[in-house]
C-alpha cells in the first residue's frame, strides 16, 4: 500500500513534511489558501522589500515546526501517545492564523473584531474546513478552538501553541528575519527543539539548553525593536487606518461611489452579524483594488491618502512625549491652515515593547537536580531586558518642509530643525 507523503521546500525549514491525507486536506481548503492572499507583515514590504512572504508560508511553517517538536517529544518523552493528540496539536498550528484579515492588525483598528474570534467563527461556520475537522469528532473543533484560546485540558498543545516558547514565534522570528534580510532574528531552532522535555505536565527547557533560549529571547526582542516596531511600518499602518477610516466615512455619508461589494459589508454590518462567507472574501487585493478606485475619488482627503500610500509618499513621524491639549490644539489650528485635515493628518502611536515578559507565562528551566526554576533567575542578560515604550507622532512631510509662518509654528511645538527638514 502507498505511502502518502508530500514534500514542500521552504525557505525557512528546507522541507515541510505531510505525511497525513487529513493534514493536506485541510491544507487545501479555501480558508487556509486565503491566506496566500494576506502578508505576513502587513505593509512592512513598504519598509523591507522583501517582506512579501504570506500568512500560508507562516502557517506551513508553524506546522512543520510542530510536527519537528511532536516528533522529538514522541522519541524523549512518549508523548504524543494517541494520533489524535497529534491532530488536534498540528491543526492549531496550520490553523492558528486563518482568521487574520487584510493587512492584519490594522484592518482591526477599522473592522473592531480581532483575528482569534474570526479564527473561532471560521472554524466553527465554514463548512468545507469544519467538515474536515469534524471526521475526527464532534468535540474536536471545540478543543481545537479552546486551546488556541488558551482554554480546556491539553496543556503541553497550548504552551506549544501560545507561550514564550511557542511554535508560532519560532517559525515567524526566522521567516521574518529571511524575508526581511535581517541577521539578528536568527536562532538555533533544531538545538532550541531537542532542548525541549516535559515534566509535571508542563513543556519546560533543559538547563542544557539556555543559552539557545537566550539567543531566541534577544532574536524576538531586535526582531520587534528593528523590524516590527520600525518607524516606517508603523506609519505605513497608520496611513491605510486612515484610507479605511475615511472611506468609511464617505460611504457612509454617500459622498463615494466606488466601493467593493465585499469591504462593503465588513465597513457597514455591525460586526456581529457579518457572516463567514462574507468575512473570508476579503483579502489585500480587495483592499488595494479599492485603494487604486478611492485614488481617484471625488473626496480630497480620500484619494490624497489612497495615492500617499500606493505611490509610498508616507507620513514622517517625530520620537517625542505625546503633546499636550495646547500642543494638539495648535498643531491642528495650523494643519488645517495649510490646508490638511487634522483628524486625518496628524495622528501620534505608542510602540510598547515588553522586554521578557515572565509573570505567570516565562519559560522554565529544568535543571540537572530536577529543580525547576524561571529562566530569567538565571539568566543575567534575559533579566537585563526591560519594557520600554515610544511615542512617535506622524504627518506628512509638508507640514514641516517650508518657509511659512504655519510650518514654523510645527516645528517649534514639535523641536525639530529649519524648513528643509
Amino acid at each position: 500500500m502507498a505511502v502518502f507523503e508530500k514534500v514542500l521546500k521552504d525557505p525557512v525549514h528546507d522541507e515541510i513534511r505531510v505525511d497525513d491525507p487529513w493534514i493536506w486536506r485541510l491544507v487545501n481548503t479555501a480558508a487556509v489558501q486565503r491566506l496566500r492572499r494576506i502578508r505576513q507583515l502587513g505593509t512592512s514590504y513598504l519598509t523591507f522589500h522583501g517582506a512579501e512572504h504570506s500568512r500560508f508560508t507562516h502557517s506551513l511553517g508553524a506546522y512543520e515546526t510542530m510536527r519537528r517538536v511532536l516528533d522529538h517529544l514522541r522519541k524523549e518523552c512518549g508523548w504524543p501517545e494517541h494520533e489524535r493528540d497529534r491532530r488536534l496539536a498540528l491543526a492549531a498550528a496550520l490553523l492558528h492564523d486563518v482568521g487574520h484579515g487584510p493587512f492584519s492588525h490594522t484592518f482591526e483598528s477599522i473592522h473592531p473584531v480581532h483575528h482569534e474570534h474570526w479564527t473561532r467563527r471560521i472554524l466553527e461556520e465554514d463548512e468545507e474546513l469544519h467538515g474536515i475537522l469534524a471526521e475526527m469528532g464532534e468535540d474536536f473543533t471545540a478543543e481545537l478552538i479552546a486551546i488556541l484560546r488558551k482554554e480546556g485540558g491539553n496543556p503541553y498543545i497550548r504552551q506549544l501553541i501560545a507561550s514564550q516558547l511557542d511554535v508560532d514565534r519560532m517559525d515567524y522570528l526566522l521567516r521574518d528575519a529571511l524575508h526581511t534580510g535581517v541577521s539578528y532574528g536568527r536562532f538555533e531552532l533544531t538545538r532550541l527543539i531537542r532542548s525541549l522535555t516535559l515534566a509535571d505536565g508542563a513543556v519546560v527547557l533543559k538547563a542544557s539548553g539556555m543559552h539557545t533560549a537566550e539567543q531566541y529571547i534577544f532574536a524576538r526582542y531586535f526582531m520587534y525593536t528593528q523590524v516590527y516596531f520600525h518607524p516606517v511600518t508603523v506609519g505605513s499602518d497608520v496611513l491605510v487606518a486612515q484610507v479605511l477610516r475615511r472611506a468609511s466615512e464617505c460611504w457612509q455619508d454617500g459622498s463615494l461611489t466606488e466601493m467593493p461589494a465585499e469591504l462593503t459589508v465588513l465597513l457597514t454590518e455591525d460586526p456581529e452579524r457579518v457572516r463567514v462567507e462574507d468575512y473570508l472574501a476579503v483579502d489585500e487585493s480587495t483592499l488595494l483594488y479599492a485603494f487604486r478606485r478611492w485614488s481617484q475619488a471625488a473626496d480630497p482627503v480620500l484619494s490624497d491618502l489612497a495615492r500617499r500610500f500606493l505611490h509610498r509618499r508616507l507620513f514622517t513621524y517625530v520620537v517625542r512625549p505625546e503633546p499636550s491639549p495646547e500642543e494638539w490644539a495648535a498643531l491642528r489650528t495650523a494643519a488645517r491652515a495649510l490646508g490638511f485635515h487634522p483628524d486625518y493628518y496628524i495622528c501620534g502611536r505608542t510602540s510598547a515593547l515588553s522586554g521578557y515578559v515572565y509573570r505567570g507565562e516565562g519559560i522554565t528551566l529544568l535543571l540537572p537536580s530536577g529543580e525547576k526554576t524561571e529562566l530569567s533567575r538565571v539568566s543575567k542578560i534575559v533579566r537585563a531586558l526591560v519594557p520600554d515604550s515610544e511615542y512617535r507622532l506622524f504627518f506628512p512631510r509638508e507640514l514641516l518642509a517650508g518657509g511659512g509662518p504655519q510650518q514654523a509654528r510645527i516645528r517649534s511645538i514639535l523641536g525639530v530643525g529649519g524648513p528643509g527638514v
